[in-house]
């Protein structure tokens, strides 16, 4: 698809522009007609878009379904994009490889849809990623991550816990790691052989292994040099069970001292002397988790105290003097230490910024000996969000103090940038300051009553309060309380308006938006944090740029050659495509001489197969064809840093797991929790007759067989591998991610050449498995394992690791069907499965429910400013978690979180 250029008057509004000598040549005149003309082309030419991503939890079992929201905003302040129709949503482990990758269809800034995790996922940490291919041209820090843990009962039987102690000897730092362990009975594990080893993510500090005491405890000692301690590190304990099966548990190691990162930073970029200047203090360990300190700074004989709340941060103000070191004595603890401030400069501008007043933005710019900076005294102030201009004015400070006093209604909601520039277009001091939505629209739950009856209906009202409300698109999540012990960090206001923007860990986003907005903490995060979204000297030197292009379909791009080898090369042509998507279409493009076409904007679900017929003016039909991979499709995620993260189990945690142990042991009792509602009917008697079958079976019945139509939801999983796994005992299926050959084991089959591939078979064909991963579960008629040796015997030796043969509804054909015509499968929108919730009103399930995620609704239906909310409990409920959040269309943003303990 051919870039167009969007020109997006709704991201436009005027901006108030104060200027006194705009006829003047050069200097102020010609810096203001660059940041406009480059500003106007950043706003229409290359709009930012962003993605959030709400989840219905943040905690999983092997097994389970992970669903999400997505929401695509674009510009400033963000709206809900009009550009981008499709956003890529990853699955990932933490090694960075691709697991599951879904093409989640965008309307009107909005789209949802699931992951089925496999039963056999090992328990760790992984990763959501998210972006269109536009957003992802801005860079790999605008993808949208979130973190996901995923747990094993199993593993209950290994509750380790550590203890630290530690003391710094010169560059060494020495550690005491007390282990005790635990068994799934809380009792001590006596005399096991534990392996451990310290690690950080590039490399194995230590390693080796002790043995267990009788109370189920070890001491163990070790040394790490100061430079290993410049991240996170960990000591990973390890059980192994076998060869096969380990269990493993990391602890993250205590920062030394010396590893603190204590940060002043002045409000405007330095220390002016003989001002009053206010600088923020930032305290963190490598890994962004805050410090809690207190401090005074002596000037002049007296003492201006300070302290950091829980995130790490804080801030004082004073007026320093040229000449003068000033430093902070810091207490943390029993610690003290000493820091010295910045240096303090006699030259420059002091930039002082009072957000506190509703309606009014008041900058205070003073400077000391600007006339050496600027001999005409002139510079220029600019405020703009993401190249959307507030404020623009020229300012003289050729008495060494000016000002301005803007109206909040100007500035975009989100975060401003405060420049002040001297003529030739340095920076001379500026920061950031965040501008809240004029109008709020406020969530609120209505509950007349709280069912808490196991497998009890609930009925709730949701409505949202504000005016001009006219819809939008929201998502909600109610999950069992005790079932989700983890708690988000992070929402949908905190993420677009903060997060995204900002370089840095922020402690706890989400405490900043909660019922009440927490403008204090908000204003030291802009004191502290700098904006990496926006770089004045890759705007002034024209270096905005995007090269990826806007997606508004499923994009397919490939290759036309000859069939001849001779030299004679092709003239160009026209490939004719039929697709079955949501209707039959007929599109026609040109390719060139080289060969390339794009086939664009095209709207189909699920792997679709399209008839295409190319046409050389030289070669006519005598042509092949190959298709380009899919844009999005990786194997490893580039540039990717694994995340470690402590793991103990809590008491509270090990009730969730026990819990999730209970519904493992009910899926494979009961078969998964879905039933399809279908009108009421007659049951016939009626004798199987196998002529009447469209399938042929030269090989006969397996050992196993499934219809995929019997498999609820079968139409949403990406390939035929996925929707097989864990749905055969003894069958082990691990899709791989570039639709390539899976990795499949069939246990028990008597083989010298046991745990090899089986053979596979389409319609009675040996194939490669990953020709049969372009097939379509809706194609799929019938599957039968064979794993027995007697129903083996009839493959031969080729049936040595077992067999499984796949029988598609009239043969689905895939192939070159004569001169100059292809069909060929090429994957669309991922299909969204519908969530399931049972209503115990009208049916008697006798399968246990310990669902966690009671009720799940990514796209929420108005009536007026009202929603229903209705749901039936599991049977263990007792108190509930209710996130809801979303976007208007104009942009507003809303988040509700709310714990019912009745």
């Amino acid at each position: 698809m051919k870039r167009t250029p969007y020109l997006m008057s709704f991201l436009l509004v005027p901006f108030i522009f104060i200027f006194t000598s705009f006829q003047k040549p050069g200097g102020i005149s010609d810096l203001t007609e660059k940041i406009l003309s480059y500003m106007e082309y950043y706003v229409e030419d290359v709009p930012e878009e962003k993605v959030f991503v709400h989840m219905d939890k943040n905690l999983y079992a092997a097994g389970d379904n992970v669903w999400f929201s997505v929401f695509l905003t674009a510009g400033s302040p963000d709206v809900p994009s009009p550009l981008s129709k499709v956003v890529y949503v990853d699955l990932l482990d933490n090694e960075g490889t691709l697991l599951q990758q879904k093409t989640v269809q965008i309307q009107e800034g909005h789209g949802y849809g699931d992951f089925k995790l496999d039963f056999y996922m090992r328990e760790g940490i992984y990763h959501i990623h998210a972006y269109s291919h536009w957003l992802r041209g801005f860079g790999r820090e605008a993808v949208f991550r979130f973190s996901i843990e995923i747990l094993e009962p199993y593993n209950l039987k290994f509750q380790p816990s550590v203890e630290f102690q530690m003391a710094e000897a010169g560059n060494m730092v020495k550690y005491q790691a007390m282990v005790k362990a635990l068994n799934r009975s809380l009792q001590p594990l006596k005399g096991e052989t534990i392996i451990y080893e310290v690690l950080n993510r590039n490399r194995v500090l230590k390693s080796g292994s002790f043995q267990l005491d009788d109370e189920g405890a070890y001491n163990l000692d070790f040394s790490l040099l100061l430079s290993d301690l410049q991240q996170v590190t960990a000591i990973e304990l390890t059980q192994k069970e076998n060869e096969e099966y380990s269990i493993s548990r990391k602890f993250l190691l205590p920062f030394p001292a010396s590893m603190m990162d204590i940060q002043f930073l002045p409000e405007g970029g330095d220390l002016v002397s003989g001002f009053n200047n206010k600088v923020a203090i930032r305290a963190v360990y490598p890994d962004g988790t805050p410090i809690i300190l207190s401090g005074s700074v002596n000037v002049d004989g007296q003492e201006v105290v300070f302290n950091t709340n829980e995130s790490g941060l804080g801030s004082f103000s004073f007026t320093p003097q040229n000449g003068k070191l000033y430093r902070a004595n810091i207490q943390i603890g029993e610690s003290k230490l000493e820091i010295p401030l910045p240096q303090v400069k006699s030259t420059g501008v002091n930039l002082a910024v009072d957000n506190s007043k509703e309606n009014l933005l008041n900058v205070l710019i003073q400077a000391n000996a600007f006339n050496e900076i600027s001999p005409s005294g002139e510079g220029l102030l600019v405020i703009h969000a993401r190249g959307r201009i507030g404020h623009m004015q020229v300012i003289n400070l050729a008495n060494g103090v000016t000002g301005a006093r803007i109206n909040k209604n100007q500035l975009a909601p989100g975060i401003n940038q405060v420049t002040v520039f001297e003529p030739e277009g340095t920076p001379l001091a500026e920061r950031l300051v965040f501008i809240p939505q004029e109008k709020d629209l406020k969530l609120k739950l209505k509950i007349d009553e709280v069912n808490t009856r196991a497998r009890g209906k609930n009925k709730w009202k949701l409505e949202i309060e504000g005016e001009g409300f006219e819809g939008g698109n929201y998502s909600v999540s109610v999950t069992d309380a005790n079932e989700v012990p983890y708690s988000l960090t992070s929402n949908i206001i905190s993420y677009l308006k903060i997060e995204s923007e900002l370089k840095g860990r922020i402690h706890q986003p989400k405490q900043f938006f909660s019922d009440k907005r927490d403008d204090e903490g908000i204003e030291l995060i802009m004191l502290t944090h700098g904006w990496r979204r926006f770089n004045w000297e890759s705007v002034l030197e024209g270096k905005i740029e995007n090269k990826n292009f806007i997606e508004q379909g499923i994009n397919i791009t490939g290759t036309v050659s000859p069939k001849s080898e001779g030299k004679r090369g092709l003239t160009g042509g026209i490939i004719n495509v039929f697709s079955k998507g949501k209707q039959e279409d007929f599109i026609a493009v040109e390719f060139g001489e080289n060969g390339k076409f794009i086939i664009d904007d095209l709207d189909f679900q699920d792997t679709t197969l399209l008839t295409i017929s190319a046409n050389d003016r030289r070669h006519k039909e005598l042509v092949n064809l190959e298709l380009d991979p899919p844009l999005s499709k990786y194997e490893q995620w580039e540039g990717f840093n694994p995340e470690i993260n402590a793991f103990e189990i809590s008491p509270v945690l090990r009730e969730y797991l026990k819990n999730v142990e209970k519904r493992k042991a009910a899926t494979a009792s009961y078969g998964e929790m879905e039933v399809v509602e279908i009108d009421e009917f007659v049951v016939q008697s009626e004798k199987f007759d196998p002529t009447q079958e469209e399938i042929t079976r030269i090989y006969g019945k397996g050992d196993a067989s499934l219809r995929p139509e019997d498999i609820g939801g079968f139409e949403g999983y990406v390939d035929i591998w996925q929707l097989l796994q864990g749905r055969f005992a003894g069958v082990r299926i691990i899709p791989s991610p570039m639709g390539g050959a899976p990795t499949i084991q069939i246990r028990g089959v008597g083989s010298i050449e046991a745990g090899g591939a089986p053979l596979v078979l389409l319609d009675n064909s040996p194939i490669d498995p990953s020709f049969a991963g372009s097939i379509s579960p809706r194609e799929l008629a019938s599957v039968e394992v064979f794993k027995d040796a007697a129903t083996l015997a009839v493959f031969g030796t080729q049936g040595a690791n077992g067999a499984i043969a796949l029988y598609t509804k009239r043969f689905a054909g895939i192939g070159e069907m004569g001169d100059g015509v292809f069909n060929l499968r090429f994957p669309g929108y991922s299909i969204a499965r519908q969530f399931y919730m049972p209503r115990y009103d009208n049916e008697s399930n006798p399968a246990p429910d310990y669902r966690s995620t009671l009720f799940w609704n990514p796209k929420i239906i108005w009536n007026g400013n009202q929603a229903d909310i209705e749901f039936f409990n599991n049977d263990v409920v007792q108190k509930y978690k209710v996130v809801v959040q979303g976007i208007d269309k104009s942009g507003r943003l809303s988040y509700l979180e709310q714990e019912i303990n009745p």
